[in-house]
């Protein structure tokens, strides 16, 4: 099976595949997807934008790179059931923290394309967006504090502030609640059942949970 990743690692979603070590979160539910279903799995990478045009084209049967399910994605596309729940949330530089309802007006960065930067749009358009396409430049910038803050999803956040002590979590948006699922080709109906029944064999027999206390310690989600 042919698994497409964002080129910008979603840590500790996952690591990037052509590093010593590639691990996470979403490396461990693969592997036992792989193995539950029998198949070998090859990985994929490109930068965001492009990934979803891998998926419709058939390069890729799937993407497991911390994909947040939206009604606008269902359109085309079809999810897994949700494997991890988290929100948005604020990160700042550890010298200058404030809560979100300073918000207004900051430099905020943001991954382009992605739920945190259509949140901002929405929530603060007067607001001066950066836009990256990384993720470790985004929090390198807010580390320099080229920048006053990010907004991003709590797993990815969590990953990136453990790593680094000069920028930490702010606070979590209550208001956005949302879900990492499994995007597969929406004509592969065998493939999103079979992928479906093992999510909840891992539900049932405590593996999901068990990884999510490893990768993410539950409470920053």
């Amino acid at each position: 099976m042919k698994v497409g990743l964002d080129f910008a690692a979603p840590v500790p979603l996952h690591t990037d595949v052509s590093s010593e070590k590639f691990e996470g979160f979403e490396v461990d539910l693969m592997n036992e997807i792989a193995k539950e279903l029998k198949l070998t799995l090859k990985y994929s990478v490109s930068y965001w934008k492009n990934i979803i045009n891998d998926i419709t084209h058939g390069k890729i049967e799937v993407i497991c790179s911390a994909t947040t399910i939206t009604a606008e994605r269902k359109k085309t596309l079809a999810f897994s059931k949700p494997y991890l729940n988290f929100h948005l949330c604020l990160v700042c530089h550890k010298n200058f923290i404030f809560p979100l309802k300073e918000l207004a007006n900051k430099k905020v960065g943001v991954r382009i394309r992605t739920e945190a930067e259509d949140y901002l749009k929405a929530n603060y358009p007067k607001n001066n967006l950066t836009l990256f396409e990384t993720n470790e430049a985004q929090y390198n910038s807010l580390a320099k504090n080229e920048i006053d803050a990010v907004i991003d999803d709590s797993p990815i956040a969590f990953g990136f502030t453990t790593q680094n002590s000069e920028i930490m979590i702010a606070e979590l948006i209550p208001e956005t609640p949302s879900q990492y699922a499994i995007i597969i080709n929406k004509e592969n109906v065998d493939l999103k059942n079979k992928i479906d029944n093992v999510i909840d064999k891992l539900e049932e027999n405590g593996f999901l949970n068990q990884n999510r206390i490893k990768w993410f310690k539950e409470t920053h989600l």
